[in-house]
């Protein structure tokens, strides 16, 4: 209705939200290239005009969806803390707060490091109860609780914690399947990270229901489809049934879509599901390798550790010595992460 009413009257200063809803709403549809172009027109209309108050009913939506897609989330988290900022400043608590949780949740999908990330959850999760933005809160815990479980925490992994358990519970009794889709997207990948593969593939399972209730589903700068077609590849080669290996090649799919589409970070995700499809030991190897150089190209260390230990599993399957040089450098990595439990993980798992 805004963008008619622009189209119809002419251009105000609520033409500039009307332009980042839009660009919100093409994301959606994956149309990441037209939603990219009308965010960007949103900003220069919004400095154009000098309106500082709506600032971040442009940059949340953007910088949200295909802002952080096209130009690579290290290159928008700068721009989500200046949302938060200018929100707090501007009296827009509720988009400051909730630039706050996307700022954290593209923080966690780009891998910095883990100890960071927990200092400043804590501090934006005191700010949310502080302004009664409980929505955002349960959001953010749900980060929360993957960066402990990861750092140094072992009673908050896979929703075992009182904690964790509560809030998926109110989640579903609410038939809140957004906050139930953040925690079952993060508790899939710590249970993916753990080796727990039937876990996560019954977390992500529980997760694809509540997405049929969702407008659109969780994409996560690819993240989404990387971890799920990480999880049915390992259930494939656990159970040999065919209907893993069919949603692996779904995953793929969308992540050679996501490349093709020029989705910053998406091209080393790609290549590592291939290598893990990769039957031949030499072509596996290099496409590990190449998936290994291209994710620290791209500065995510953490896809980057898991892409290295997948290289050693696959060594190790095949009776290569090798395997123990890749291991050493997924738990180095996993360390420079922050995911001091991983790392211990791994050693208590594979003697290297």
């Amino acid at each position: 209705q805004m963008m008619q009413l622009t189209l119809h009257h002419g251009i105000c200063k609520e033409s500039c939200a009307a332009l980042g809803y839009l660009s919100f709403l093409l994301c959606e549809f994956e149309d990441f290239k037209e939603s990219y172009h009308t965010g960007h027109l949103a900003i220069l209309l919004l400095e154009k005009l000098q309106s500082k108050e709506l600032l971040p009913q442009v940059y949340l939506p953007y910088f949200t969806g295909a802002g952080s897609y096209i130009r690579g989330v290290k290159f928008t988290l700068d721009s989500l803390l200046h949302c938060y900022q200018v929100g707090m400043q501007t009296g827009d608590i509720e988009n400051a707060m909730l630039s706050a949780y996307v700022y954290l949740s593209k923080s966690f999908i780009f891998g910095r490091s883990l100890a960071e990330l927990r200092r400043e959850t804590d501090s934006f999760m005191k700010q949310m109860i502080d302004y009664k933005q409980m929505v955002t809160k349960d959001l953010t815990l749900a980060i929360r609780h993957a960066i402990l479980s990861l750092g140094d925490d072992p009673s908050l992994v896979m929703c075992q914690s009182t904690q964790q358990k509560d809030l998926l519970q109110r989640a579903i009794e609410n038939n809140n399947v957004v906050l139930g889709s953040v925690i079952y997207f993060f508790s899939g990948i710590e249970a993916y990270i753990f080796g727990e593969y039937e876990t996560a593939a019954n977390i992500v399972q529980r997760r694809k229901e509540m997405e049929k209730q969702m407008s659109r589903k969780v994409i996560e700068n690819g993240m989404t489809d990387f971890f799920d077609g990480l999880i049915f590849i390992a259930m494939a080669h656990k159970t040999n049934d065919i209907k893993w290996s069919v949603e692996a090649s779904n995953a793929a799919s969308k992540l050679e879509h996501y490349v093709q589409n020029g989705i910053i970070g998406s091209d080393h995700k790609l290549l590592l599901l291939q290598s893990e499809f990769e039957k031949d030991s030499a072509d596996a190897i290099n496409k590990y390798e190449r998936a290994i150089a291209l994710a620290k190209k791209n500065e995510f260390v953490h896809e980057q550790a898991v892409a290295c230990e997948r290289a050693a599993d696959f060594l190790l399957r095949n009776g290569d010595a090798r395997a123990a040089h890749y291991y050493g450098k997924a738990h180095n990595l996993y360390l420079q992460w922050g995911a001091q439990r991983k790392a211990d993980h791994l050693i208590k798992s594979i003697p290297f």
